[in-house]
C-alpha cells in the first residue's frame, strides 16, 4: 500500500535571512549565510559538542528550529525523533572543512593537521551532529547529485516514505563554502541550508502532499518550463515558497531543477484540499 508523503515543516537559512514555515523573500546578492543573532546557542542544544565545525553548528541550529516548529503544530500527531532519517543533498559537500584542514597543514606542517577539523572532512560528519544533538536515530546519508542534490534528496525521501521504508526524514540541501575570508569552492555562488521534514501522512494532517517526484540524467523532452535553474539556492527557495502557498490554498505546483551536466529533478506538490476535491469528484 502506497503512503502519501507530506511536507510538514521547513526551515531555510540563506544570505537574505532565516525562515521557518514561511516563504523566503527576495534573494540577496551576498554569498555567505546572513548572521543569525536569534539562533539558539549550540551549548543549549548540544552540550556534548566538542569544537564543532561552523557548518555543523549551523545545521544543528536550523534542524533544532525545524523540529521545534513541527512539534509545536496544533492538532497534529507527534513525530518520534527516534524514527527520523537524515538525507541531505550537496554539491560542495565538506569543501569548507577540507580546505580548512589543508590550509592548516600548509601552515603548520603535515604532522600538525587539526584533528577537530579533520573529523568534518567526511561529508556526513556535520549531519551526525544533528543526530547526536537532537536524538534523531534513523538512517543518515548525504547525496551528491550536483546542483540538484537538494531536491533530489527530497525525491528520494518521498520514495522511501511512500513505500514504507521510512517514517519521516529531514532532507533538503546544504551548500556551505566559507573558509576564513574566502570561498572554499567557486562552483556555487551562494550558500544555503534548506531543511524540509517529510513524513508519512496521517489523520488530521493538512500539509502539502508530495504528489509526484522524478529524477533523471538527461534533459527531459519536452522540457519543463515552469521553473528551471542551476542554482541550488533558487531551486530550494522555490520549493519552500510553493509549499507555503499550498499550505494556505488549494492547488498543485511543480518545481524543476537542472544541472549543467544534464541531471534534473522534479517535485510536484499538491494541497490536501485539492486532493480531497479530486476524491469527492471521483466518488460522484
Amino acid at each position: 500500500m502506497m503512503v502519501n508523503p507530506v511536507l510538514s515543516s521547513l526551515a531555510l537559512w540563506t544570505p537574505a535571512g532565516v525562515w521557518t514555515n514561511a516563504a523566503p523573500s527576495a534573494q540577496d546578492s551576498r554569498a555567505d549565510l546572513t548572521p543569525w543573532s536569534e539562533a539558539s546557542s549550540l551549548s543549549t542544544i548540544h552540550p556534548r559538542a566538542r569544537r564543532p565545525h561552523a557548518l555543523a553548528v549551523a545545521l544543528v541550529q536550523l534542524a533544532h528550529v525545524l523540529l521545534s516548529a513541527r512539534e509545536a503544530a496544533k492538532d497534529a500527531p507527534p513525530v518520534g525523533r527516534h524514527e527520523v532519517d537524515l538525507l541531505l543533498g550537496t554539491l560542495t559537500g565538506s569543501a569548507a572543512a577540507d580546505f580548512e584542514f589543508y590550509s592548516g597543514v600548509q601552515i603548520r606542517g603535515t604532522a600538525f593537521g587539526s584533528p577537530s577539523t579533520f573529523v568534518y572532512t567526511l561529508p556526513t560528519a556535520a549531519l551526525a551532529e544533528i543526530a547526536l544533538a537532537l536524538g534523531v536515530r534513523g538512517s543518515l546519508a548525504t547525496l551528491t547529485a550536483g546542483s540538484i542534490g537538494g531536491i533530489a534528496s527530497i525525491a528520494q525521501s518521498a520514495s522511501r516514505i511512500s513505500t514504507g521504508r521510512a517514517r519521516a526524514c529531514i532532507c533538503g540541501g546544504v551548500e556551505f563554502a566559507r573558509i576564513d575570508s574566502g570561498r572554499a569552492s567557486g562552483s556555487v555562488e551562494q550558500d544555503v541550508i534548506a531543511l524540509f521534514l517529510v513524513e508519512a501522512e496521517r489523520a488530521s494532517m493538512r500539509w502539502p502532499v508530495i504528489r509526484d517526484w522524478q529524477v533523471g540524467f538527461a534533459p527531459p523532452n519536452p522540457p519543463f518550463h515552469r521553473f528551471s535553474s542551476m542554482s541550488p539556492l533558487s531551486t530550494l527557495t522555490a520549493l519552500a515558497s510553493a509549499a507555503v502557498r499550498l499550505g494556505a490554498s488549494s492547488g498543485v505546483e511543480e518545481v524543476f531543477g537542472s544541472s549543467s551536466d544534464g541531471q534534473w529533478a522534479k517535485i510536484i506538490l499538491a494541497s490536501s484540499q485539492y486532493l480531497e476535491k479530486q476524491l469527492e469528484s471521483r466518488s460522484l
